[in-house]
């Protein structure tokens, strides 16, 4: 059984003709906030770079349907609703998109000259990712689209379908989730009370796309996709199955997180991440299987407040290079780099003592007050604003308030400078409720 993942290279194409403007004016109005732009060049997708980046993202948050923004030393005119970038010097045109921040897809579609639809499905014919089963013999190109799940199984997860105990991809999951928990939880037991499979779309699409741009960046590998699972309460996996990533867990974690990102555990060890899984009135708990994409990953220590790579060398964390318990993302990445692919269900009464223990020993090892704050969550979504060039400036100026070095309201003055003011707005209405 391979569960290394690796993902399938979808060969991106230009648009035939532009869009109708009002399609494009609607798509343009049922977009999140843009969180990467990419033109098409040279045959592939290629990221724009972030000097350009903020400028287009707050002519869009401003609602202007056309933005001016410079690169590479040229000047060009970003069009959203034709979804073409016009070189302000030569007028040669080319293709553009964006993902939004709910991992949503906006770009042209191959030979249609119009854009895809936010719910459309969006891989290419022979792109999957399912899991698959391989033996020393043989292999299988199945996916579990192929699997026994229809719609009239869908229920409180939404967009997951629930499969049949019999599915070949129930079984497989199934065997990877007990062979790593039952060992941990002894004479309690664990039983799986359901396997659903979410249903992929546009995030799909904004994951090849991902492993193409890392493959690029860090060479073949840097592409690949590993299989971890993810554990948080009920509401914070329902939201991720349904709507895409809201927030990380690493609140969850406390103290013992490695920076402010999506924690996710290697496909061996569901117990790490069924810790943070928080059962329901009917002792029914519940973690997802997904896949990641890691690029390069850097070395985290527990307790750190950092929430974006240290350098442009890296892409996300681990908590120990050679043996990792803990992959991490980075919430920019969240929705692009992580896809959901199985919500599994189960119960297990000693795990639930197991974290009520856990906690027990965090409240006595958790932090005054004083050094606890809304900022990392804050700072975490300002971020996506930010040129990767200024984002050391952030981090060093809010360790510094963390120490104590400069007083609240200064730092609050910073960030107002910083980004401006229309940016902390939008951010506050987005972490509203949380």
């Amino acid at each position: 059984m391979d569960f290394s993942g690796d993902v399938k290279q979808v060969i991106p194409r230009p648009a035939g003709g532009p869009s109708p403007l009002l399609q494009g004016w609607r798509e343009f109005r049922r977009s999140g906030m843009p969180v990467r732009f990419l033109c098409f060049e040279g045959g592939a997708w290629a990221d724009v770079e972030a000097e350009a980046a903020v400028p287009l993202r707050s002519a869009f948050l401003d609602g202007r349907v056309v933005a001016e923004a410079a690169y590479g030393g040229r000047p060009f005119l970003f069009d959203f609703l034709r979804l073409v970038r016009i070189d302000a010097v030569t007028a040669e045109e080319v293709p553009m998109g964006w993902i939004d921040d709910r991992g949503a897809c906006f770009f042209p579609v191959a030979d249609s000259g119009r854009k895809r639809k936010r719910g459309q499905q969006e891989l290419e014919d022979g792109a999957s990712s399912g899991v698959e089963e391989r033996s020393d013999e043989s292999s299988s190109d199945d996916t579990v689209d192929s699997g026994r799940a229809s719609k009239a199984a869908r229920g409180a997860w939404g967009k997951a379908a629930r499969l049949e105990e019999t599915d070949k991809f129930y079984q497989v999951v199934r065997k990877l989730f007990l062979s790593g928990i039952a060992p941990r939880v002894g004479g309690g037991g664990v039983a799986i009370t359901a396997v659903h499979k979410v249903a992929q779309g546009p995030r799909s699409r904004a994951f090849q796309l991902q492993g193409q741009l890392l493959a690029a960046a860090r060479g073949e590998g840097g592409g690949n996709a590993k299989f971890a699972w993810y554990g948080a309460p009920s509401a914070d996996v329902a939201a991720a199955v349904e709507h895409g990533f809201g927030r990380t867990n690493s609140r969850v974690l406390g103290h013992r997180a490695h920076g402010d990102g999506v924690h996710l555990s290697p496909p061996q060890s569901p117990y790490t991440s069924a810790m943070l899984a928080k059962a329901d009135e009917n002792g029914e708990a519940h973690i997802v299987l997904c896949r990641v994409l890691m690029g390069r990953p850097e070395t985290i220590a527990a307790g750190s407040s950092q929430f974006h790579p240290s350098s442009d060398d890296y892409d996300s964390a681990v908590d120990n290079m050679q043996n990792p318990r803990w992959y991490v993302v980075w919430s920019t990445d969240m929705n692009t780099r992580i896809l959901p692919e199985y919500v599994v269900s189960f119960k297990c009464p000693s795990l639930q003592q197991a974290q009520v223990t856990s906690e027990a020993t965090s409240e006595l090892r958790k932090p005054s007050p004083a050094s606890r704050d809304m900022f990392p969550t804050l700072l975490a979504e300002i971020q996506r604003f930010v040129p990767t060039s200024k984002l050391q400036t952030l981090q060093e100026t809010y360790n510094r308030f963390k120490k104590g070095h400069i007083k609240k309201d200064q730092f609050i003055r910073f960030l107002r400078a910083f980004i401006g003011d229309r940016v902390l707005t939008t951010v506050a209405k987005k972490l509203r409720g949380y």
